[in-house]
């Protein structure tokens, strides 16, 4: 039988049979007078008593809208099921990135039509105004070795005691991811979007950029630290008045994935807001976390 036949069947169930305005002809509702010719055709039992409309119904009637009802709640359960499955299925690939060190990383890295897939996902986020925000500085190989000397410099002016070893990483950085980009927000100062609209703007692009990176096979990361602040390195990057460097973007194959990491619950993120009067009336707090809607 059809879904829909199983929750007439069950509509007649709740009929309050003692109920005169229950008495009514089945033959005047199609749905109705469908499902019970699919029923009595199914199970070859009469539903209902002859002349009472939903007002009596059979012995063997009542055993089959007893099945009905189990039926319908194993089918609209098996319904959420697959549902679920599905939604969980659209999202997979969002719910598997993860964050993944340049120790992990190897080559190959993107590819040039690669970087600029990744780039098209992270111009697609949300940008009130179309102002895209932020910009981002590719560091091929041929400059790997200045970009290490100019790490290894910032690091000699914070840490002027900075052991051979401390040098070594600070130039690795530099040197060790197969691709390495600095993501950088670029705020337009004379736009009416306001700045922490633009900034949030750059901070959803930088999120797509890694989802896309992830989709399309490469593991990343963005490392920032003290030397994102130091002004030498960023005048050599040629980072502006009014811009912030907000990291370094390693990209590569994954050799190795990081270990498992537990994350919050969605419950723990979520309320549910209730206006002030509301509140006063029911005596309870202005945010609900109680349970997420279905």
């Amino acid at each position: 039988m059809e879904i829909n036949q199983l929750r007439s069947l069950v509509a007649i169930g709740k009929h309050p049979q003692s109920d005169p305005a229950a008495r009514i002809d089945p033959a005047s509702d199609g749905d109705l007078a469908r499902a019970l010719q699919a029923a009595e055709s199914e199970f070859q039992t009469s539903i209902l008593q002859p002349g009472t409309g939903l007002g009596g119904l059979t012995s063997q009637g009542a055993q089959v809208l007893a099945w009905a009802e189990t039926a319908l709640l194993e089918v609209e359960a098996l319904h959420r099921n697959l549902q679920t499955s599905k939604k969980e299925a659209a999202v997979a690939p969002l719910l598997k990135r993860r964050s993944v060190s340049p120790k992990r990383l190897s080559t190959p890295g993107p590819s040039a039509e690669d970087i600029h897939w990744i780039l098209k996902a992270a111009l697609h986020a949300p940008d009130h105004g179309h102002l895209h925000p932020w910009r981002v500085i590719e560091f091929r190989a041929a400059q790997r070795a200045g970009l290490a000397d100019t790490f290894e410099q910032e690091k000699r002016r914070r840490d002027p005691l900075a052991s051979p070893e401390d040098i070594r990483r600070a130039r690795e950085h530099a040197t060790r991811a197969p691709v390495l980009l600095a993501f950088v927000v670029s705020p337009n100062a004379r736009s009416m979007v306001p700045m922490r609209e633009q900034t949030l703007s750059a901070g959803a692009a930088l999120g797509n950029l890694l989802n896309a990176a992830h989709q399309l096979g490469f593991g990343a990361i963005v490392l920032s630290g003290e030397r994102c602040f130091d002004p030498v390195l960023l005048e050599a990057l040629g980072i502006q008045p009014g811009e912030f460097l907000a990291g370094f973007i390693s990209l590569g194959s994954v050799v190795k994935a990081p270990p498992d990491r537990d994350h919050a619950a969605p419950l723990e993120v979520w309320s549910c807001w209730t206006p002030a009067a509301e509140q006063a009336a029911a005596g309870a707090p202005s945010a609900d976390r109680g349970q997420l809607a279905d």
